[in-house]
This record gives structure tokens, C-alpha cells and sequence, in this order.
């Protein structure tokens, strides 16, 4: 793995690092608390970026938000669906209680029509009322387009299995044959205190619903990659690679940031893609504070195909003092306190170049 001094985007001048949204200096759409996980996508001629939310009701919810023609995904004024009230809309309803996902939805993950079969978002859902440490638990279900609307199934696609019972970010992508999933396999989502135990899996469906294959380690625990994200660019295809995010501020946690590797095809062997190289380094003493503790849930596009200008939209973590110092430090200024809260996240992006057919 490359683990240079210098990351690429430090190496190209720190280009194009915009905050969308932001928990703690805002702006945030009219009843959420938060937002994260971007999922873009370029959708019948409209730039759309599927969300997951946290609603000022404080639940875990799926949300869509679109940029006017022709606007510029990285930095554009993006606007989320909104209700009768002027509100975030979410997609779906909250799912009933006792569900398998009951305790929030996070993480959506677009894929198109395929096969005959309807467009879908996949996305993790959180059985347990806990979100991090132990006790938590995650499985990955799915939405269905039918009739201009989105349907839950009521069962999860994929669930965890012994000492790894979690599992959660999946991305997906159609294949010839059916669909393809890479997802995180985990004890549990980490709380404070506790080193990362990261796993990414990839397994294969004909019908992206059951019969899924026995999964591969894609990129083991000793590598602590959180998610993944990969697109295509002129006949290549590009992943990238987050390490996850110091939510907790824990000591000695490994370093954070983003990584990127290119393949011929989107392989579920590892072998086939290039070296890790480095990105993003988010440890440096000269990152901007919305995204010092790490970066995860990334997104890559490449606005247009025939351009090495890549868009890269990501969930950051703020350093920030405690909330009773960080409330201090805002109304010292005059501002508005931030909603209490363990950690404060925000949704930014960077703009860089990336050649998938450069030499690695």
C-alpha cells in the first residue's frame, strides 16, 4: 500500500475542498440534524445524490437531492426532496417496529434497471436501537422502483454470520450476469475506545436478492478499509478506498483517508487491480478541521467521460473540543450551538485528476 508523505490531492495544490453540508456550521436541509454517504449518480439528465439522513425526530432515514441542469456536482446548491411542510422527504416510510431494520436506514447505494429487473437502492439497516460498540448490529436490504415509487422488502439481502454479524456499506454494481456486492464485515460498528476490525467482502447474485455466492475477502482487517466506491472511465475502472473515520477521537487509531486503484474489469479478485495509492491524507496537521478525524463513504465521478477531472464527495468527521467547549467557542462568536452530539459530520468534496491509464 502506498503510504507516501505527500497524498495526491496535497500533490495537486489541496483542490476544490467544499463543505455541502455541515452539522456543526450548517447549511442543513429544513429537518435533519445531519447527513452523510453520498451515492451520485447522473440520472435521465439530472445530477442526483441518494443521502442518508438524521431527522431533528432523531431517526435514521433515506433521502434524495438534486442539482439544477447543467450545475456542477462538487460544489453546486444541491436540494433535497421535500414534503407538503417544506421538510426532508424521505423515500420510504420508517420501516414498522421489530423490523430487521427498524433502527435506522444508512447508506444507500443506487444501481439501475439490469436484466429486466427494476432500479434498486440498496442500503444498510441497523436492528439495534444502539448505532456503534457492542450490541450493535447491521444487515444489507434493498428498495425497488415500482410504479414511480420506492418499496421495502421486508427481509434483509445479506446478514452477518458468526464473529462478524454485521455488515453494512454495501456497493453494488450490475454485472452481465447479475449484480455484484462489496460490503464491510464487522464484529460490530466500533465505539469509543475500540481499533477498527474491518473486512470487506465481495460475493456475486444472478438476481442481486438471494443465492448470493460465498464471499471473498476482498481487503482484509490488517488494511482497516471501511467502504468502497468504484465507477467506469473511458474502459477502466476506478475504485477508491476509505479507511473509515476516528469518531470517538480514539489514541493511536490508524491513519485515516482515501485511496485509489484502477482494474480492466470490476473484479472480485483482488489480484486485478493496481497498488493502493494514496488520495487523501486526512492526519496531516494542515487538513481543514471538517475533515481531520477521517473520511468515509465515498463517491467518484467523473463529470465529464472525457476528462481526467474527477468529482470525489465523501462523509467527513470534524476535530472539534467536546460539545460543551464547541458550544462555548460558537456563541462566543455569536453563532448558534450545534445539536449535542458524540461526533459532528459533514458531506464535502474534492476535485482532482485522476488518469486510471497512468503507470502505477
Amino acid at each position: 500500500m502506498d503510504t507516501s508523505s505527500v497524498d495526491l490531492w496535497r500533490s495537486q495544490g489541496k483542490p476544490g475542498a467544499r463543505v455541502l453540508w455541515d452539522m456543526v456550521e450548517g447549511p442543513m436541509p429544513r429537518g435533519l440534524i445531519g447527513v452523510g454517504d453520498p451515492d451520485l449518480h447522473h440520472l435521465d439528465g439530472t445530477w442526483t445524490l441518494f443521502l442518508g439522513g438524521f431527522t431533528t425526530r432523531f431517526r435514521n432515514r433515506l433521502y434524495r437531492a438534486t442539482l439544477a441542469e447543467h450545475a456542477d456536482p462538487a460544489s453546486g446548491r444541491w436540494q433535497l426532496d421535500r414534503d407538503v411542510r417544506g421538510r426532508a422527504a424521505p423515500l420510504v416510510a420508517d420501516p414498522p417496529r421489530g423490523a430487521w431494520d427498524a433502527g435506522g436506514m444508512h447508506t444507500p447505494c443506487y444501481v439501475p434497471a439490469n436484466n429486466g429487473r427494476a432500479a434498486r437502492i440498496y442500503y444498510s439497516g441497523r436492528a439495534s436501537s444502539k448505532q456503534y460498540g457492542a450490541g450493535s448490529s447491521y444487515s444489507i436490504g434493498v428498495l425497488e422502483r415500482r410504479e414511480g415509487g420506492w418499496v421495502r422488502r421486508e427481509s434483509p439481502v445479506v446478514e452477518g454470520h458468526g464473529s462478524r454479524s454485521s455488515v453494512l456499506e454495501p456497493r453494488v454494481i450490475p454485472t452481465g450476469t447479475g449484480y455484484r456486492m462489496w460490503y464491510q464485515a464487522t464484529p460490530h460498528e466500533i465505539g469509543p475506545g475500540e481499533q477498527p476490525d474491518y473486512r470487506i467482502l465481495c460475493s456475486d447474485s444472478a438476481d442481486g436478492i438471494t443465492d448470493w455466492s460465498a464471499p471473498r475477502v476482498f481487503a482484509d482487517e490488517s488494511e482497516g478499509f471501511f467502504d468502497n466506491a468504484l465507477t467506469r472511465w473511458n474502459g477502466r475502472w476506478v475504485m477508491l478506498l476509505a479507511r473509515g473515520s476516528n469518531l470517538h477521537g480514539t489514541p493511536d487509531f490508524p491513519a485515516q483517508g482515501l485511496w485509489w486503484m484502477t482494474a480492466d474489469q470490476p473484479s472480485a479478485d483482488r489480484s486485478a487491480w493496481s497498488p493502493p495509492r494514496r488520495l487523501l491524507d486526512t492526519d496531516a496537521a494542515d487538513t481543514p478541521e471538517w475533515f481531520a478525524r477521517g473520511t468515509y463513504a465515498p463517491e467518484l465521478t467523473f463529470p465529464d467521460p472525457s476528462s481526467t477531472r474527477s468529482t470525489i464527495l465523501f462523509t467527513a468527521t470534524r476535530r472539534t473540543p467536546r460539545w460543551p467547549w464547541l458550544a462555548l467557542r460558537r456563541m462566543a462568536r455569536l453563532h448558534r450551538p450545534p445539536v449535542p452530539a458524540p461526533f459532528h459530520l459533514a458531506v464535502g468534496s474534492v476535485a482532482l485528476e485522476l488518469d486510471p491509464t497512468a503507470p502505477d
